[in-house]
């Protein structure tokens, strides 16, 4: 087995000794992630790969040393749900200077990028092309593209589009022998017609690394489906219900997702409201003193005809369920103001604005703590009413800790939630509550069958994984075929 020291001697052979770094104020500063207090666990080197300019790197060579000598290592990009900690210490590698976007195809929409490129840079290139990624993530400029497939990335769009790894047609994941594996269309890649489509005469393999957890493979390039977008196309509404009225928001948007004509339906609730309406972002007169849920609409549409006909169509089904129209929200919580940024318009705050919810919640509270799943549009209610019993009996219910719910509604019929809860991470009894909390969320969604997204589901207990059953068993079973020394991100999958 070899020593620290020779571990550090061959990685700066491999990377250079730029590239390598053992200083204790580096492992703590990569140890930090949005899942906070919850992974505390530090690596014993940190290595950074970075790309030339034709997309040559290192990063076959390190994973076979690392592979070669059981060493564990786990590949982090921005800041990461917790996915990137390091549970078993090795190595944790920087793949920040993997992030060249290297072909925008416009005749036949597609990108493809580096593992580690932003998905705020690949948004940047296709907006040169009058192109967009249909899902479209609110995060700026720390997450990777990478990252959003190996754990499920999220964002505005998933009504219509579904999630960014939906958009994956093809993949460059390499295995920890090192063996470099092209997957869908980057297949296809070295042939006259180059990438076009996902499918391959071969049985479908991207999914195997879409929501692998880093733990089958990492992710050097990704060809994505991109679609024509333009700023002005993207119309925004609120509609606001009442706390009793959680069954007609249900109806609404059952009969939204399945008419495929939203773009997207954002679900928060009046806590998420409740700082920027007190420091004055929006009067407070324009917006329905009962109203209690506002679902955040996008519609997607090319002229006025098309907008037209969907405008009617959204407004007579909130009109139906007892929706409220809020044009102080979408006219100041969503996209209209974010145009006044920059030629090109459409800044990564597009949905919340420039000041962001976040922004004004922290000033006044504190970090945050969420929990991240799916469930079906069918639960919304119960799941609701469940989780807002936990906080009042854990004592979360409070502007202090801004309880709030803000989620995606999906075109799976399905809820992408987010319940959050803001908190002193310095006050123990702050601390408490929240793990309380936390606690009894885990239980009831884990009773109901939900599926975890964040961050990752060696958290949630055994019984996720266990009530797979068989599927379960034959992912170990891949792992082990790929990885038989389980160096790659070892404490994920199992």
């Amino acid at each position: 087995m070899l020593t620290l020291d020779e571990i550090v001697a061959r990685l700066k052979e491999i990377v250079g000794p730029r590239f390598v770094s053992t200083n204790p104020i580096d492992k703590i500063n990569y140890q930090h992630s949005l899942a906070y207090g919850a992974y505390k666990a530090l690596p014993d080197v940190i290595v950074r790969v970075e790309s030339d300019d034709n997309g040559s790197h290192p990063l076959a060579k390190v994973l076979s040393f690392a592979n070669e000598n059981k060493i564990p290592i786990v590949a982090k990009g921005g800041v990461g749900m917790g996915i990137s900690s390091p549970l078993k210490g090795g190595i944790l590698l920087d793949i920040l200077g993997m992030d060249k976007v290297l072909e925008v195809n416009p005749k036949l929409q597609y990108v493809i990028a580096e593992g580690g490129a932003s998905v705020y840079s690949i948004h940047h290139a296709l907006r040169q092309h009058g192109l967009m990624l249909p899902n479209y993530g609110s995060y700026g400029p720390a997450v990777v593209i990478g990252a959003m497939v190996t754990k499920g990335g999220i964002g505005y769009g998933m009504t219509r589009y579904g999630w960014i790894a939906d958009l994956v047609i093809g993949l460059e994941v390499i295995l920890p022998s090192g063996s470099v594996v092209r997957l869908g269309a980057l297949a296809n890649a070295g042939t006259e017609f180059g990438p076009f489509q996902k499918w391959i005469h071969l049985p479908d393999l991207l999914g195997l690394f879409t929501l692998s957890a880093g733990a089958l493979g990492i992710i050097s390039k990704v060809c994505l489906r991109a679609i024509e977008g333009k700023r002005e196309w993207l119309h925004d509404y609120c509609h606001s219900f009442r706390r009793d009225e959680l069954d007609n928001v249900q109806e609404a948007l059952l009969q939204l997702v399945k008419g495929e004509m939203v773009y997207d339906i954002h679900f928060t609730d009046r806590w998420q409201y409740h700082w920027p309406m007190e420091e004055g972002l929006y009067d407070k007169s324009k917006i329905p003193q009962d109203g209690w849920f506002f679902l955040k609409t996008i519609l997607f549409a090319r002229d006025q005809e098309e907008s037209a006909y969907k405008e009617k169509r959204m407004r007579s089904i909130y009109q139906q369920q007892g929706g409220v129209e809020v044009g102080e929200i979408a006219a100041k919580g969503m996209g209209a103001k974010a145009q006044e940024y920059g030629l090109h318009g459409w800044p990564d705050f597009h949905i919340m604005g420039p000041d962001g919810w976040c922004s004004s919640v922290v000033r006044h509270t504190g970090m945050f703590a969420v929990t991240s799943k799916m469930y079906p549009i069918t639960y919304l209610k119960e799941m609701y009413d469940l989780d807002e019993a936990a906080k009042k009996e854990c004592g979360l219910w409070d502007p202090e800790h801004s309880p709030q719910h803000d989620s995606y509604v999906t075109r799976d019929l399905a809820i992408k939630e987010e319940y959050f809860v803001f908190y002193n991470p310095y006050d123990e009894e702050d601390v408490a509550k929240v793990r309380r909390w936390m606690g009894k969320v885990q239980e009831f969604s884990n009773q109901r069958g939900v599926v975890w997204t964040a961050p990752t589901l060696s958290t949630k207990g055994p019984y996720p994984y266990e009530r797979l059953r068989n599927v379960y068993d034959l992912v170990k079973e891949i792992k082990q075929l790929i990885d038989p020394n389980n160096i790659l991100n070892p404490g994920t999958l199992y």
